[in-house]
Order: C-alpha cells, then structure tokens, then sequence
C-alpha cells in the first residue's frame, strides 16, 4: 500500500510540474516580446499639443491590430494600428499607456509613455 501512495505522488509531481512547464513558456514567452514593443511620440509640427504616438515592434509575432489608448488626462480611446494621435487641453505631465496586444490577445501589455506640453 506505501509503495501504491509513493507511486501516485509521483505521478501527480510529474503531472503538475509538466502542466507548469507549459504555464512557464507562456510567461516567458510574452515576457520576452514585452522588451521588443515600445511607444514613441512626437509633437505636431502645426500644434505643440497634439501629440502623434507610434508603436514599435522588434519581434516575430503579429502585433494585434486594435489598440486601446489612455492618454492620461481622462481620454480612453480605441484606435486600429500602431499610430494615434490625442491633442492635450492643459499644460502638464501625462502618462499615455497603450494597451496592444499579440497573437489575438496571447500576450497583452500595458506600454507607457510620458508627455510633457508645456
């Protein structure tokens, strides 16, 4: 009977360390393209306070195509692609944050980017 229990405990060890193991990848995995993907902006050349964002993307997976934007000063906004643009009301400092997405939503980051209109 000892040997039966031992027997099921290890089985139930390799069951869930293999099932980790696929969990693991995944984290990795999106960890690792979370380095590749980044916001850059740029102001208007025609107003200092509308602001033009752009997402990069280094890696080898597809950058889903709906990105949902919070521009820091109360807008949240959905855009298609990896360009926006927001015009500002009020001097300051905002943190815009970009919700994208890869691979239909595998992996989701929050992408962060600090404006200053002056």
């Amino acid at each position: 009977m000892e040997l039966v229990k031992k027997s099921l405990l290890f089985l139930g060890l390799i069951a869930v360390s293999s099932c980790g193991d696929k969990v693991e990848k995944s984290v990795v995995d999106c960890f690792g393209q979370s380095i590749l993907i980044d916001v850059e902006h740029k102001a208007s050349d025609s107003n200092a306070s509308k602001i033009d964002f752009n997402i990069t993307y280094a890696g080898k997976e597809t950058v889903d195509n709906a990105v949902r934007w919070d521009f820091g000063d109360g807008t949240v906004q959905d855009f298609i692609g990896r360009d926006a643009s927001h015009t500002y009301t009020k001097a300051g400092t905002y943190t815009a944050i970009a919700k994208v997405g890869l691979n239909n939503g595998h992996c989701s980051f929050d992408i962060k980017e600090t404006v200053t209109i002056k």
